[in-house]
């Protein structure tokens, strides 16, 4: 495919593998000199000042192609801020997009009943900056529609990406009046208040698994109201659900994506994760009693997260703005290669792993991350975001987000990926690890999970499974990977910069990495050893988080990449808090001992150097203290197979020790304390 990038108002990017012959501006020839010559294109530059709306054609054997602006988009100039989407007057309503171009744009108004043929098509006028704009008289409430391209002879659909609803499969936006929309109460909701990020104990959950399992009694299956039911059980009379969740005492619910998505049929949906976005400000059909109600979706999703306000916890919206799930969506359709990032030969840039990185070093697609985040925030009442890929956002992307949220909500949670999956093109620095420092923004800690667990998906062990040698890095971790003493130190300023975790939905389960990596070890072993590294995480410096399930050993049958498997392999077994009971109680209660204890949630690295203190790190055990004015704490983890102990003067508080835990206490030692063989110890000074 060849075509070409207007970057100036003088100079063009061909990606053609033979020289242009000729340049044609409005389809009169213009004078152009090589400037360039590059593996897959070449940079030419003209003797004629160019605009956005500039017909742009170049000629190689005698055939046309075309020339998009791109480049020149970054231009001050073009840069807009005033309002897109539709906006509700009293007596129309207005339209704004922004398609700086060569071309005409319409909107096209749908009785949604009707979709086949539109009953009105407006057309647009162009105003500043690129924007182009309309407005229909009356009520539109209800109505369906979408913009009509047309560019070089050829008719493009595009649903509106600031729009807040959508129907048919997202084919078609949806006008709705929010502020009708609103759920019992939803006007005073509001999550919980957090003084400090390290308040927080996290729990990462997919909305489907959270429901869909035959051992849980929800009516509501796979769909956001399941979050709305109570008094939910499994097959055994043990609490499933809502109920769960609150028993466990986590503070906040990571829930995979719920913004629209396009790798499923919402009217006949198979499972995903829901990583492939398409229209980012609308809720996900599929989860949906009605998805083909525009409004339906809405409502839902208000009454979820009102619900899980309600218990006190917070949601935390895990959210995909690295990638798009197609080249050829709406972005693309409106301004064709604006929005992605492409390479050198002209290809969309992959380090997404998907082959369509979003350009986020340009304004307006900083610009819409931005406001979409906002709308999130501002409409459903959301706590907090996981960023997907966050690297690939880039740093000064990510810091304007951060900027823009706190300025809004001072406590919401900000927090991501610092990686790619693949190289990319980007210009920006990407947000690697060490980028959040002097930021309120936190980074996952893969460095740490690998040294509780060993390496991803292997057989590999770490130190909760008997790898010798971890020592010094499980210290960094409980320190939370800050500069805490020479030898201990790790990428972050604070602890509020890190989020500990040994295992999420991607790649197997802690369970099943650890029956992989020490298969010939007797199950009580290894679920010591699981119940070890949840403990390592919940007494660490930083943020914790869970991975759904890992407190009752949950297992996907070895599937290290789930994201489509069948709800079989992805359900939430909630059998196994019965099964495993003893388990449950013992993380319910190290989460309670953290939320009770400000020690094991220090805040700067100040706290952390003068407030803990390691005693031991050898031979698989691992030793420390906490400690300010007449609180002390001692805590001991256990990575060998035999019991180990510890000399410490005077009389302790046991609050943990083999596979219980109270924070009121459970017995007294004096003078010496012991840990059993993969274990954790926590005492408290008399």
């Amino acid at each position: 495919m060849r075509f070409g990038l207007v970057d100036t108002e003088n100079k063009l990017r061909l990606f053609s593998g033979t020289a242009p012959e000729r340049v044609l501006v409005d389809n009169h020839p213009v004078h152009f000199t090589m400037a360039e010559k590059r593996k897959g294109h070449f940079v030419v530059v003209l003797d004629h000042e160019l605009s956005p709306f500039d017909l742009v054609d170049f000629e190689v054997e005698g055939k046309k192609h075309r020339a998009y602006p791109a480049g020149i988009l970054e231009e001050e100039r073009f840069y807009y801020e005033g309002p897109l989407g539709y906006q509700m007057m009293q007596d129309y309503v207005e339209f704004n997009v922004w398609a700086p171009g060569h071309q005409e744009l319409f909107v096209e108004l749908y009785d949604p009943r009707n979709l086949g043929a539109p009953e009105v098509i407006e057309e647009m006028s162009r105003a500043e900056n690129g924007v182009w704009t309309c407005r229909i008289v009356g009520d539109l409430v209800g109505r369906a529609y979408r913009y009509r391209i047309e560019r070089a002879g050829r008719v493009y659909a595009a649903a509106d990406p600031y729009a807040p609803a959508a129907i048919g499969n997202s084919e078609f936006s949806y006008i709705v009046d929010l502020s009708r929309l609103e759920p019992d109460g939803w006007r005073d909701d509001r999550g919980p208040h957090l003084g400090s990020i390290v308040d927080a104990v996290i729990y990462e959950l997919h909305i489907g698994d959270f429901s869909s399992s035959w051992t849980t009694n929800h009516m509501n299956r796979g769909k956001y109201l399941a979050f709305c039911e109570c008094g939910t059980s499994n097959l055994l009379s043990g609490p499933s659900g809502i109920d769960y969740i609150e028993k466990l005492g986590v503070t906040h619910l990571h829930l995979l994506p719920f913004q629209d998505f396009s790798s499923v049929d919402e009217f006949d949906p198979e499972y995903n994760w829901g990583y492939d976005p398409e229209l980012h400000n609308v809720p996900e059909g599929c989860y949906s009693l009605d998805p083909s109600s525009g409004e339906s979706r809405i409502v839902e999703v208000r009454r979820m997260i009102k619900s899980i306000h309600d218990r006190g916890l917070g949601v935390i919206m895990d959210v995909v703005y690295n990638h798009t799930y197609r080249n050829n969506m709406s972005f693309h359709k409106l301004v064709p290669f604006f929005y992605h990032r492409l390479t050198d030969s002209g290809s969309f840039s992959n380090g997404a792993g998907t082959g369509n990185e979003l350009c986020t070093e340009r304004f307006m697609v900083r610009r819409f991350i931005t406001d979409s985040v906002l709308h999130w925030m501002r409409n459903y009442h959301v706590d907090g975001f996981r960023f997907d890929l966050m690297a690939l956002l880039g740093e000064q992307t990510v810091k304007e987000i951060e900027c823009a949220i706190k300025a809004e909500r001072p406590d919401v949670l900000v927090y991501g990926e610092p990686w790619m999956a693949a190289r990319s093109s980007m210009r920006d620095n990407p947000f690697v690890k060490g980028s959040q420092k002097s930021s309120r923004i936190a980074v996952f800690n893969d460095e740490f999970r690998d040294s509780i667990k060993g390496r991803l998906d292997d057989e590999s062990r770490g130190f909760v499974s008997g790898s010798g040698g971890r020592e010094g890095d499980i210290c960094i971790g409980i320190a939370g990977s800050t500069a805490h003493s020479p030898g201990i130190s790790g990428f972050a300023e604070k602890p509020g910069e890190i989020i500990n975790y040994c295992s999420s939905h991607d790649n197997m389960t802690l369970w099943d990495k650890l029956l992989k990596s020490c298969s010939e070890e007797p199950f009580e072993t290894r679920r010591r050893m699981a119940l070890l590294a949840l403990s390592v995480v919940i007494t660490s410096q930083g943020v914790p988080f869970i991975h759904a399930g890992s407190e009752t050993f949950r297992t996907k049958l070895f599937e290290r990449d789930s994201y489509r498997s069948s709800l079989l392999i992805n359900e939430l077994n909630y059998n196994r808090i019965s099964f495993y009971s003893e388990s449950f109680d013992y993380i319910s209660a190290l989460i309670g001992l953290r939320k009770k204890e400000p020690l094991f949630r220090l805040r700067t690295l100040s706290e952390v150097q003068n407030k803990l203190r390691f005693i031991h790190a050898a031979d698989h055990l691992v030793i420390f203290r906490l400690a300010e004015q007449c609180r002390e704490y001692l805590v001991m983890h256990n990575a060998s197979g035999s019991s180990r102990s510890c000399s410490v003067e005077g009389s302790w508080n046991i609050l943990a020790f083999g596979l219980r835990a109270d924070p009121g206490g459970l017995s007294e030692a004096d003078n010496s304390l012991v840990a059993e063989p993969f274990s954790t110890t926590i005492a408290l000074r008399q």
